[in-house]
């Protein structure tokens, strides 16, 4: 692959704005990450509607702030605003997320259950930003589709799994923090569904190697939608923030390693028995 060098000329109607608004928002807010050139591409393609950076940099051996490589990467500046550049950092810790759930499966489920398969349903994409057409609370009333499905030994679903990515333990913290968003979608995926759900907490920090940094996923806990409900310790807005988050008692969380015992005696049966008797009422 050529070298990606790409620049948006100041003479562009998109510059100064942000580049993963589709439609123009203004904005003069400089934003840097370093990017393999495949991920620099993607990123234009994918994320920023063709829009390219309006600058390119130095080219150090590091990690790429999106697919997590150690490659080559070099210094990209975009303009983006600040709700939209934090999803973009994000996409670095939630590949390494889901990656590290892949590899929880594979390692220590898939030897002692062959019969299940791990299915992820809903892969990271990088998008654009474009206004919804209907509500987050609208959109989770008919969603059927959680991160990752398990599947039978005839193929049929047995329950789903929620990745949530935090840098710290369950011991580390006070209270476990989860949007009403995601945990709306959580529970209009049970309801549509009538199948259970887990949430699986993935700790993932960053491994330096400056001027870049990787994500690093560290330990796992799991827990089930309804423990975690009779967990919660109350609704409230984020702190420096304008939307609401259910926070909920980390003694609702199990270590991983526990998690085998859970197939081993089927509890995801008794839980689906529960949904079936006790829809959750969205918040």
């Amino acid at each position: 692959m050529s070298i990606f060098r790409e620049i948006l000329s100041p003479n562009n109607p998109f510059w100064e704005a942000c580049a993963r608004h589709t439609a123009r928002q203004s904005t003069r807010t400089i934003n840097h990450i370093y990017l393999c050139d495949p991920c620099a591409i993607r990123l234009t393609i994918e994320s920023f509607n063709q829009r390219p950076p309006i600058y390119h940099g130095e080219t150090v051996s590091g990690y790429c702030g999106l697919c997590n490589s150690l490659n080559q990467v070099t210094l990209r500046l975009w303009f983006a605003c600040p709700i939209c550049w934090n999803v973009i950092v994000a996409y670095q810790k939630g590949f390494a997320s889901s990656e590290a759930v892949r590899r929880y499966w594979q390692r220590k489920i898939t030897p002692s259950f062959p019969e299940l398969q791990l299915i992820e349903k809903d892969e990271i994409r990088l998008l654009p930003y474009v206004r919804a057409s209907q509500t987050k609370k609208s959109s989770a009333a008919v969603l059927n589709t959680l991160d990752f499905i398990a599947l039978g030994e005839n193929q049929d679903p047995l329950f789903h799994i929620e990745l949530k990515t935090g840098p710290g333990t369950l011991s580390q913290m006070r209270e476990f923090q989860l949007d009403v968003n995601d945990s709306n979608d959580v529970m209009g995926a049970v309801n549509n569904t009538q199948l259970p759900a887990y949430i699986f907490h993935v700790q993932v920090t960053y491994d330096y190697l400056p001027p870049t940094r990787g994500a690093k996923s560290g330990g796992l806990w799991y827990t089930d939608v309804f423990t975690l409900l009779q967990h919660q310790i109350s609704v409230r807005i984020r702190r420096g923030e304008d939307k609401k988050a259910g926070y909920y008692s980390p003694q609702a969380f199990k270590p991983i390693d526990q998690f085998p015992s859970e197939l081993e005696a089927r509890t995801y049966e008794e839980l689906r028995r529960r949904v079936s008797s006790s829809p959750f009422t969205l918040i």
